[in-house]
C-alpha cells in the first residue's frame, strides 16, 4: 500500500500528489483541511474521483508561522486560536479532551465532504493512531459511522481493526521521513527487492519545492522517486500488487 499523505499542506503540495497518484507508484491519498493549501486541494480533488482519497486528522502544526487553525473551539486542543507545535505534541496529548477532538475530527472530515471530496479512509497527521489508544478508538468509531476505511499503524489500532473485522497491514510501515534523501530511489529498489509477504504501507509525502518547509527535500525527492518508471518496473519484476487505502477487502469504500 503506497499513500500520499500531506495533500494540501501547502499550495505546492497539491498538484504533485495528485500526479503521484494518477501516473505514479502512488494508489491513494489523504488530503488535510486546515492549512494554506487545502481548500485548493479540496477543489482539485472533488473534480477527481478516480483519487481515492482519505483525510488527514491534523491537531498540531508544523511551523509556528504557519498558522493552523482549529476548525472548532475546544479550548484542550488550541492555544491563542491555533493548533499546537509539533513540538508540543506531548504536552497536546496529555491535555487534550476526547470530546474536543472528537468534534475537531468530525469537522475535518465534514469539512471534506462539503467539498463533495469522496472519501475512503482516515488517518493521521505527526500522531501515529492518533497518538492515544482512546483517540484511536474514538476515531475508528467516526469510521464506522462514516463508513469509510481506516489507518492501523500500533499494535493497538491493528488489535482493534481485527477485532471488528477490518483489515490492516501485517509489516512494519515506512514513513519517507525516514528515508535518506540522498540515494531514496536506491534505497526504495531495495526495499521492493526484500519485501516480505503481507501488506506493507508506506506513507510519502510528494510536494513541489517550497523554501519554507525545512521538509522540502524530502518531500521533493518523493516526488521524483514516485514518478520513477525503474521504481515502477522494479514493482512489476518483483510481482508486487501496489493498492491504497479503499482498495483492501473487507473493508468499507
Amino acid at each position: 500500500m503506497v499513500n500520499v499523505d500531506d495533500i494540501g499542506i501547502y499550495p505546492q503540495a497539491v498538484e504533485p500528489a495528485i500526479d503521484a497518484i494518477a501516473d505514479g507508484i502512488a494508489a491513494s491519498g489523504s488530503v488535510m483541511t486546515v492549512c494554506s493549501g487545502s481548500d485548493h486541494a479540496l477543489a482539485v480533488l472533488a473534480a477527481r474521483p478516480d483519487i481515492p482519497v482519505g483525510v488527514h486528522l491534523t491537531l498540531t502544526q508544523d511551523l509556528a508561522s504557519w498558522q493552523w487553525a482549529p476548525l472548532t473551539s475546544g479550548a484542550s486542543i488550541q492555544r491563542d486560536g491555533l493548533l499546537a507545535p509539533i513540538e508540543q505534541r506531548d504536552h497536546l496529548l496529555v491535555r487534550a479532551r476526547i470530546d474536543d477532538v472528537v468534534a475537531e475530527f468530525r469537522a475535518q472530515i465534514d469539512k471534506a465532504l462539503d467539498a463533495d471530496v469522496h472519501l475512503t479512509h482516515l488517518d493521521w497527521h505527526c500522531l501515529a493512531d492518533g497518538g492515544r489508544e482512546d483517540i484511536f478508538d474514538a476515531t475508528l468509531d467516526l469510521a464506522d459511522e462514516y463508513q469509510i476505511g481506516i489507518r492501523a499503524w500500533t499494535d493497538h489500532g491493528r488489535g482493534q481493526l481485527r477485532a471488528r473485522g477490518r483489515v490492516t497491514q501485517d509489516q512494519p510501515f515506512l514513513d519517507s521521513f525516514s528515508v535518506p534523501v540522498d540515494g531514496k530511489l536506491e534505497f526504495l529498489l531495495d526495499l521492493v527487492r526484500h519485501l516480505p509477504a503481507g501488506l506493507t504501507e508506506w506513507a510519502v509525502h510528494p510536494a513541489g519545492y517550497n523554501p519554507d518547509d525545512p521538509g522540502a527535500a524530502v518531500r521533493y525527492s518523493d516526488r521524483e522517486a514516485l514518478l520513477s518508471p525503474v521504481l515502477r518496473q522494479a514493482l512489476a519484476d518483483e510481482q508486487i500488487t501496489v493498492i491504497g487505502h479503499g482498495h483492501e477487502t473487507g473493508q468499507p469504500e
